[in-house]
This record gives C-alpha cells, structure tokens and sequence, in this order.
C-alpha cells in the first residue's frame, strides 16, 4: 500500500513537472516569437546555430549524448534566443523625445548638490507644454523627509507609477522617477518594454511637473503617502538614486516592462538601507500596486493613530486640478491636502 501511494505521488509529481515545463516553454516560445518581430535579423542566428549544435552532438557521440527531440530543439530555440536577446545593446537613438530629452547631471561637493538638467516643463496641456531643464542647488543635511507616490490610471490597481519626493527645510522638493525614455518616433507598449525598445531614465524634477502633470493635466490618481524615515535615511535614499541614475545614463540601460521598470530602482533603494529584507519582496515592481501595503505592513509610512491602510491612502489621495492657476503653490497646496 505505501509503495503504490509513492508511486502514486511520484507519478504526479512527475505529471506536475513536465506540465510546468511545457508551459514555460511555451511562455518562452512566445516572447521568442516577439523577440524576432522587432529584431528579424536575428532569425539568422537560427540556423547557423542549430548547426554548431548539430556539429557538438556529433562529436561528443551518440552514446554520450542523445538525440535531440522536438522539445529539446524548441528549448534550445529558446536558449540562442535569450543569448542573441542578452548580446542586444541598449537603445541610442540619435534623438529622445522631449520629456526625456535630457538626463541629470549631479555634482556633489561635501552636503551641496547640484543638479543640471532638473525637469520643470510648464504644461498648457498633456502635449502642449514648454520644456525648461535648469540647474538647481540643494543642501543634502537640510533634507527632512521622503514621501512614497504611486499614480494609477484606467482603474488599474495592481498596476501604478512609483515616484519619490525629497523634502528640504528651505521648502524645496525633489521628485525622483524613474521612467520609460522613448526614442523619436516610438511609442510606449508593455509588449515593447520586453525587448529593449526603450531607454530607462531616472527624471529629478520638480513637483509642479511631475506631479502637476498627473493630476492637472492626464487626471491620473496619485496618492503621496509621507515616509516615516529619519533624515540621514532620506539622504542615504537620495544619494542611492543618484548612483542609480549614473550607472543606468553610462551602461545605456534598457528599460524593461518586468525586470527593470519604474518600481525597480525603489524597491533597489529599499534593499539597499534593509539588506536582509525578504528576497520576495524583489517580485514586488511586477506587481507594484502592493509596494505601499509592503511599507505599511512594515511601519514605513506615516500613521495617525488608529488609521487603517485604507484610510491612510484616502486622505493622502490628491484630487485633480491643483492649484491650476498658480503652479509655483502646486506643493503647499497637495501638501494641505494630505494634512487636512
């Protein structure tokens, strides 16, 4: 009786596995299909290695190695797939869109930070705006605090933009947002996003634009939710993205719909002040609309006393249309907002 229950158990397991597997070769066999659709070129690559393959099994011998079946060669598809997938370079177009025409420049001398290139485009409208990148100095030990925003639109809940803003006790703000860098011509798609189509930038801006952009003008839902960290934490924070913002406008780096999008470099600074935070919480960009219930769940956001996670996010919900007559009050006013 034990031996037919192990043997039972085994058979199923074993059924579980190769269904596992065939899905993920299908999976694959799909983004492989889309891989080929934006770079057809690499169809090439197919056959010539397929052949080096063939040459190896030869070699090394029947006895050694078997014939290869069907789905042995679809995974092996897969494989030179992700190779040619690894050796294609990040996007450099001759030209960037205008919203992500230029990258920041940081120079830091002692608690100084300058900051070239800082976005503060003035909007008529969503696509109708002038675009002024200026140079802006900040005093990194009169920072006193971090607010986490997440923006949502079309009803997505799981799915949002993540930003953070840094404030100063001079009444500045800092917004860092990590975003798709669009090349002339192109047009943002999540299925794009999965084969370096796009560039990633990390955009330090001013709240009147990044924010302001959101709610004034796409009418998106934006919630900036207060951080509960101490100040040298915030500095740690910011001087993090700043690296992050470096090493992504030096290596070209591609931005990507899973892997690297807007909720990575968050969830990388999070890592980086708690090492030993639970390696799960890495999925968490994929799925990013949990990032704050992560923070709440963790002390991280700022609580009066007795307010649940859903009340937390409807008073810090910002509504649409602030302070649309005089953009320069844009953050006192959301600020008056959240604190009401």
């Amino acid at each position: 009786m034990i031996t037919r229950s192990l043997r039972l158990l085994w058979q199923t397991l074993s059924a579980c596995g190769r269904l596992l597997r065939r899905l993920l070769l299908l999976l694959g066999l799909i983004w492989t299909v889309g891989l080929y659709s934006y770079y057809p070129t690499g169809l090439l690559l197919l056959p010539a290695c397929a052949g080096l393959i063939g040459l190896i099994i030869a070699l090394a011998g029947t006895a050694v190695i078997k014939p290869i079946k069907t789905e042995g060669r679809l995974w092996c598809c897969v494989l030179i797939s992700l190779i040619f997938f690894r050796l294609i370079p990040g996007p450099q177009p001759e030209k960037w869109q205008a919203p992500w025409q230029h990258a920041p420049v940081f120079d830091i001398q002692g608690n100084t930070l300058t900051i070239h290139n800082l976005r503060d485009f003035r909007y008529r409208s969503e696509h109708d705006f002038v675009p002024v990148w200026r140079t802006e100095t900040y005093d990194l030990s009169a920072i006193t605090g971090a607010d986490f925003a997440e923006c949502h639109w079309d009803g997505m809940e799981m799915i949002c933009h993540t930003m953070i803003s840094f404030s100063f006790a001079d009444g500045k703000h800092l917004v860092v947002s990590a975003e798709t860098r669009l090349p002339e011509g192109e047009t943002q798609s999540a299925i794009g996003g999965l084969y370096k189509r796009y560039g990633l930038i990390y955009l330090f801006g001013t709240e009147e634009d990044i924010f302001g952009l959101r709610t004034n003008h796409r009418h998106e839902d934006l919630v900036l939710i207060p951080m509960r960290v101490k100040p040298e934490i915030a500095r740690d924070m910011l001087l993090h993205f700043i690296r992050l913002a470096r090493e992504t406008e030096e290596s070209h780096t591609a931005y990507n719909t899973l892997s690297n999008n807007c909720s990575s470099g968050v969830m990388s600074t999070f890592r980086h002040l708690a090492p030993n935070m639970p390696r799960y919480y890495d999925l968490a960009p994929i799925h990013n609309g949990d990032i704050s219930k992560i923070l709440f769940r963790h002390g991280a956001l700022h609580t009066r006393p007795g307010e649940s996670y859903n009340d937390l996010r409807k008073r810090c919900y910002l509504r649409y249309d602030i302070s649309p007559d005089n953009p320069q009050l844009y953050s006192e006013a959301l600020r008056n907002i959240i604190n009401q």
